[in-house]
């Protein structure tokens, strides 16, 4: 079949088609006059349907591809007067599982806020189908924290309620909500002490804007290493998404005179929404908390970028249960909070 070519059939006599590398429409059924469901396997990126609002780079080709081999589904809801993907949702299968991710803070459903209810409804009913024709026994969905689209996350979660998915994980999300008044910051007064002790004793910002990627693994070793962790993403890899993902990778840092005091990964996103994705700081200046020097020198940029939110992320330690200390720390930033869910079902 031809990219984005329509197979019309009801709702009651649903099948799945022979699945390749082109789109192949699924689903069409009377109550979603207008869309068009489509199946994607390992599609080439002139193949996919262009996304009809900035959308979130986890979900985009670029970060799809070099998740899980780039061996992943994609289905896309197809708005047959736009030629537009109103919804999509992306999901590699690992053993028994079909996940969304594979490899990334989240995947799951990502839609627009107009997308009817009806049509949603289907492209869950289509989703569904397709993991059961494929043999998988377990569908998991991470979706993105509800600050990102509060609208889109309510829906999205009281949806997959309906049908029949659980609720594994609600986590608390944190992050800054960013405004041109820097004094909504609110810091609690022992964190304003601490930027100043670090303004004070000369540590200064940076946008490392061409970053020594080994300097910065090293220091992220070195510091995972003296707290017991382990790097949640391998050397190699992380080295591998900032030279190929340059504008969304980005590095800052806190020094003390030439010696790394602290810093971050980030990544972009969308335009509006920056993820604190690595950060570290070393030991040996607990005293001083770079840290915060570090948030607000962030803070200040995304003013400066014209970016609305900087997620600071969960508070979790390494078997995935809350972390009191770092939950304490992100709230003495002005940090707010969203839930974060995860949500499976077995097929």
């Amino acid at each position: 079949m031809r990219p984005h070519e329509q197979l019309f059939v009801p709702k009651s006599t649903l099948s799945l088609v022979t699945l390749s590398a082109s789109p192949v429409t699924i689903a069409m059924t009377n109550c979603l006059a207008g869309y068009t469901i489509i199946v994607q396997h390992q599609p080439k990126p002139i193949d996919i349907p262009y996304f009809c609002q900035p959308g979130f780079f986890f979900n985009d080709y670029q970060h799809l591809h070099q998740q899980g081999d780039g061996n992943f589904y994609l289905l896309s809801a197809l708005n047959q007067t736009s030629q537009q993907a109103e919804a999509r949702c992306a999901f590699f299968i690992c053993a028994d599982e079909a996940q969304s991710p594979h490899a990334a803070p989240f995947g799951s459903i990502e839609f627009v806020e107009n997308f009817p209810d009806t049509a949603l409804d289907e492209f869950l009913f289509s989703l569904i189908k397709l993991v059961r024709r494929l043999g998988i026994k377990k569908l998991r969905l991470v979706n993105y924290p509800h600050c990102y689209a509060p609208q889109q996350a309510d829906r999205l979660a009281a949806m997959l309620v309906d049908h029949n998915f659980c609720l594994i994980e609600n986590n608390q999300n944190f992050f800054l909500p960013i405004s041109n008044d820097h004094s909504s910051r609110h810091l609690v007064p022992a964190e304003s002490r601490r930027l100043r002790k670090c303004r004070e004793a000369g540590f200064q910002f940076a946008h490392w804007q061409t970053p020594d990627l080994t300097e910065v693994i090293d220091f992220l070793q070195e510091t995972r290493k003296q707290q017991g962790y382990r790097l949640t993403v391998s050397p190699e890899r992380l080295g591998d998404l900032c030279r190929k993902f340059p504008n969304q990778f980005t590095v800052f840092s806190v020094k003390d005179g030439t010696r790394l005091a602290a810093l971050t990964i980030t990544v972009r996103v969308r335009h509006d929404i920056l993820y604190n994705f690595m950060p570290a700081s070393h030991t040996d200046y607990q005293t001083f908390s770079p840290m915060v020097m570090l948030i607000d020198g962030i803070f200040t940029y995304c003013q400066q970028q014209e970016i609305r939110l900087f997620d600071l992320g969960v508070a979790l330690d390494a078997d995935r249960q809350p972390k009191p200390g770092l939950i304490r720390f992100k709230r003495n930033l002005g940090a707010k909070e969203s839930p974060k869910l995860v949500f499976e079902k077995l097929i």
